[in-house]
């Protein structure tokens, strides 16, 4: 078996990993645009974009694995790291594939970052929603009745003035 072929071959799934990673974030950016201006239908756009990245990134991670794997059998190591690979090979350009894998590990970051902060967006964006329809829906009598409420001996109120609902879908004038 040739373990160049497969070292070579693990930079390049790190770096089309990082390419992919990129492209994610960008879609992540374009995410929170949409968000911020609730846009459905740009969403919906973005969530298939989202899937289609994250069945490549799923793939690429699966073709990394067996070729960390294949170099770290071969090797005898313990730990499958990109650090031990590259000590146990000194043969290749380790520089190279360190290089990709933190470059790859940065952006990882910053995607999970965005991703959590466009994940709060939602939330609250929900709230919002929640709360508004809850007031809509909800809200069948003036608060103002309060104001109009006489209290007899027995601790019951009765109103003195008479006021209609005031449903907000419902309300007149």
């Amino acid at each position: 078996m040739n373990f160049g072929r497969e070292f070579e071959a693990l930079v390049l799934v790190l770096g089309k990993m990082k390419e992919q990673y990129v492209q994610f974030k960008e879609t992540l950016v374009k995410q929170r645009m949409a968000i911020i201006a609730n846009n459905t239908t740009e969403l919906a756009e973005i969530l298939t974009q989202i899937e289609g990245i994250s069945e490549n990134i799923n793939r690429l991670d699966a073709r990394r694995s067996y070729n960390s794997d294949v170099l770290a059998h071969n090797a005898d190591l313990k730990e499958v790291t990109i650090r031990e690979i590259v000590k146990a090979y000194p043969e290749f350009n380790g520089e190279k594939l360190e290089s990709v894998s933190l470059e790859l590990k940065k952006e990882v970051m910053e995607v999970k970052k965005i991703s959590a902060s466009n994940a709060e967006l939602l939330e609250i964006s929900r709230s919002i929603i929640r709360e508004t329809m809850k007031t809509i829906m909800t809200q069948n009598t003036d608060p103002r009745d309060r104001a109009y409420r006489t209290y007899g001996n027995s601790g019951a109120y009765s109103r003195t003035v008479r006021r209609e609902p005031v449903h907000l879908v419902n309300r007149k004038g």
